[in-house]
């Protein structure tokens, strides 16, 4: 956050960054015109009067994904009310450094905001039940079960843990498929896979119970890794496949769907505090109302990035996912009596899902 001189280096930071002109206050243009003015001189987001607001994420700057669909949402509604005073720029392409550095800057205070939850999972492992395989069927479903109790319960375990506070729950951009050189066609084939994985525990469990060898590694690393042999495939959601262009060299996509990780709007609590009561109030509601509309996109690029991916060759492979369900299923159990936690988390989210505890 940059408020009064800390402002001033802020400011130079992001000149430094983009070698364009600062933006101004909002104006009266529709949200994707402005976007489009944003990202066309440089820079996404606009800087505030008063305060301007940091965001880092591992996505690209300069197109819609799950990070960025909800930042242009937020920055247009927070600037909106607050007059201009309070502004945000989005540091997409890691450009902050590596994604899983950020929870220690957020808590710092030398970051403001980030997206990606897996990140956290380190000092709030209970929030590894979200990404616990075969947990949830469809975005839609997993937005009804985090809207309710169980959402709520891990957002206060989250703001007793940490240094910052969860302000709500988004979509990625569709459920996590399996991208590989050869086809996936059934649970056997998972067997000696090497599939690039997030770097979470969950992830990676979830891909040992399939019979694959799980690779954690960074984004970063996909692209290489994948054109040298170093993997034979990974898992992701389609439009990151799509925009990433991990097609060129892997061509069959096996549509598990094993993990629907949400993405949460993360800001430090340091951040906050230099925040008047109503300036607080109106960054929640910002991001209350970017995240409903993030959602409803989320739904329409994944399939809308589906299709592309099909006319760029790729092969899509409908599997059986109850053998799936059955190889992973251990891992709810083991997982929550490791975080007892977790244990009214997983209830709450099965008895949401209408799923038998």
């Amino acid at each position: 956050m940059s408020a009064g001189t800390s402002r001033s280096l802020s400011r130079r930071n992001l000149l430094g960054w983009t070698a364009a002109t600062s933006l101004g206050a909002a104006s009266g243009r529709s949200g994707a015109a402005q976007a489009q003015i944003q990202t066309q001189s440089g820079v996404r987001g606009r800087e505030g009067k008063v305060v301007t607001l940091k965001l880092g994420s591992s996505q690209p700057t300069y197109t819609e994904n799950a990070h960025s669909v909800f930042f242009d949402t937020f920055v247009s509604e927070l600037a909106g009310a607050t007059n201009g005073d309070i502004g945000a720029v989005f540091y997409g392409d890691s450009q902050l450094g590596p994604e899983d550095k950020y929870p220690t800057a957020i808590g710092f205070g030398t970051l403001d905001m980030m997206l990606t939850v897996s990140n956290w999972t380190t000092s709030v492992p209970e929030l590894g039940v979200l990404t616990m395989g075969f947990l949830f069927d469809s975005m839609a479903q997993q937005g009804r079960v985090l809207d309710r109790n169980a959402g709520q319960q891990l957002q206060e375990l989250f703001k007793t843990r940490t240094k910052a506070e969860i302000l709500g729950w988004c979509f990625n951009f569709g459920g996590r498929n399996v991208l590989s050189k050869a086809p996936v066609t059934a649970l056997a084939e998972f067997r000696g896979k090497k599939l690039r994985v997030l770097p979470s525990p969950t992830f990676v469990q979830t891909f040992r119970l399939l019979g694959a060898t799980p690779v954690p590694m960074s984004f970063s690393e996909i692209y290489t890794s994948l054109q040298t042999g170093v993997i034979d495939g990974l898992e992701h959601d389609p439009p990151t496949i799509l925009q990433s262009k991990f097609y060129e060299t892997a061509k069959n996509l096996t549509l598990t769907q094993h993990i629907f990780d949400p993405v949460a709007p993360i800001i430090s609590a340091a951040s906050l505090k230099r925040l008047t009561d109503s300036q607080q109030s109106a960054v929640r509601q910002a991001a209350a109302t970017a995240v409903r509309a993030q959602r409803v996109k989320a739904e329409a690029a994944a399939s809308a990035a589906l299709d592309e991916l099909k006319r760029n060759g790729i092969r899509t492979i409908e599997i059986d996912r109850a053998p799936l369900v059955a190889a992973v299923k251990p891992l709810w159990t083991s997982f929550t009596e490791q975080y007892p936690a977790t244990k009214p988390v997983l209830q709450a989210i099965l008895a949401d899902a209408g799923q038998p505890n």
